[in-house]
């Protein structure tokens, strides 16, 4: 790309100065205004050979004139947004006659057209532009740059717009899967924090999702879908936790009258009637009151299936790169292609809870009233994957090192290195 040279626009508003770079070749014609800065009033540039013109990786609108081999004006276009596309001698003018083919682009800020009124028939004054009709030389290295041009960008778009694609289905379904949860939740509340129920209730409300219906024959194929993709809670596509009440809830807080009346055996129960009659009392054991063991609060982990091709590699890959494996159930979702969604949701009692048979245990009274900072989460120090396509769908996994061999040793204060922690041994 050269440097601005100062030419003239003719116009019915008069002569207009132009500061105008002039793009040539290949690759000043190839680059344009991507990824550079906006152009002033007086600014331009002539593209030279070129009838269409996009506006991928633009960051601000721009006012494109058409010239003809003469620097005459053919057609205006005003605005053209970013990620939008021009041709030129497509349509016709107000009076009816076709647009006389361009050759040659002339990119302007937003407003010039109309500040400077440009309209069909004004000519660029430019040294490059010749001031005669004379035969152009056909210029054969040039041709076909269009769609090479295409061939580079076409699939960087495409990616671009795949990625887009997925990121709102995934938006939609984490839309619906927060609905579910909360209904899931509004069942938990009113069935005694069931987990079954729970599990049960987010099947029904995941409907809409796997298909919905107008009929209940419809409805029911959708909630057969969505009953076989989720799986049985903690082994399927799901995990639903318990984080509330606590197994030390129910120490602090159970009711034996209650126990009895709803005959669940030894399972414990946490009465719900007449909390605002109930005082402050701080639980031993559970750090609760009675009004916080009357919380239930759930952790839903959905394994959402990604359905765009290629995105949907690129997606997993990059997410079992960030696996800290801190979670074996999140760690399975991302082997089986799923994307882990977690939902957190905390709803007050509306019946007695009862202890599940495996209550999630939290002891001890809390923080104190004392704000504690829990940390960062945990990461991943692994190097990024490398991948052999441009989907990565087969990634290269590289090879762990082999840990030394070792010798017994019978003396177990002279053992070294990992290996010798668990079998006692020394490297050689």
């Amino acid at each position: 790309m050269t440097f601005p040279q100062t030419c003239t626009i003719h116009t019915a508003s008069g002569a207009h100065r132009l500061d105008v770079r002039l793009a040539n070749s290949f690759l000043s014609r190839f680059r344009g205004l991507m990824l550079a800065g906006p152009l002033q009033p007086a600014q331009g540039l002539l593209i030279t050979r070129c009838r269409s013109v996009h506006g991928a990786f633009l960051r601000y609108p721009i006012d494109v004139v058409y010239l003809d081999q003469h620097g005459v004006v053919t057609e205006c276009i005003t605005p053209l947004h970013p990620w939008r596309v021009s041709f030129s001698g497509i349509g016709r003018d107000g009076d009816g006659q076709r647009y006389r083919r361009a050759a040659h682009t002339l990119e302007l800020a937003a407003g010039a057209v109309e500040a400077m009124a440009i309209q069909p028939g004004d000519r660029l004054v430019h040294p490059h532009l010749p001031h005669a009709p004379v035969q152009q030389p056909r210029h054969r290295s040039q041709r076909g740059s269009a769609m090479i041009e295409f061939t580079v960008v076409g699939p960087i778009i495409t990616l671009l717009g795949l990625a887009v694609l997925q990121y709102g289905m995934l938006f939609f379904a984490r839309t619906q899967i927060n609905y579910a949860s909360f209904m899931a939740a509004r069942e938990g509340a009113t069935a005694n924090a069931s987990v079954d129920s729970v599990h049960a209730a987010y099947v029904r409300a995941l409907v809409p999702l796997y298909g919905g219906g107008q009929t209940p024959d419809d409805r029911a194929t959708s909630l057969t879908k969505a009953s076989e993709d989720i799986g049985a809670n903690g082994t399927g596509n799901v995990n639903i936790e318990l984080l509330n009440p606590t197994k030390e809830s129910f120490t602090d807080w159970n009711d034996p009258v209650r126990q009895a009346a709803l005959h669940t055996g030894s399972r414990r129960v946490i009465p719900n009637s007449g909390q605002a009659f109930k005082d402050q009392t701080v639980g031993a054991t559970s750090g609760q009151t009675i009004q916080d063991a009357n919380l239930i609060k759930l952790r839903i982990t959905h394994g959402y299936l990604p359905k765009v091709p290629f995105v949907k590699n690129l997606y997993g890959t990059y997410l079992k790169w960030l696996d800290p494996h801190t979670d074996a159930f999140h760690t399975k979702l991302l082997a089986d292609g799923r994307i882990p969604v977690v939902t957190n949701i905390t709803l007050h009692m509306q019946s007695d809870a009862i202890e599940p048979a495996a209550p999630t245990s939290s002891p001890g009274p809390g923080n104190g009233g004392t704000p504690v900072n829990p940390g960062d989460p945990p990461v991943t120090h692994d190097p990024p994957p490398s991948c052999n396509n441009a989907s990565c769908a087969d990634p290269t996994t590289p090879t762990p090192p082999t840990p030394p061999a070792c010798n017994p040793l019978i003396d177990p204060t002279h053992c070294e290195g990992p290996p010798c922690s668990v079998m006692c041994c020394k490297p050689d």
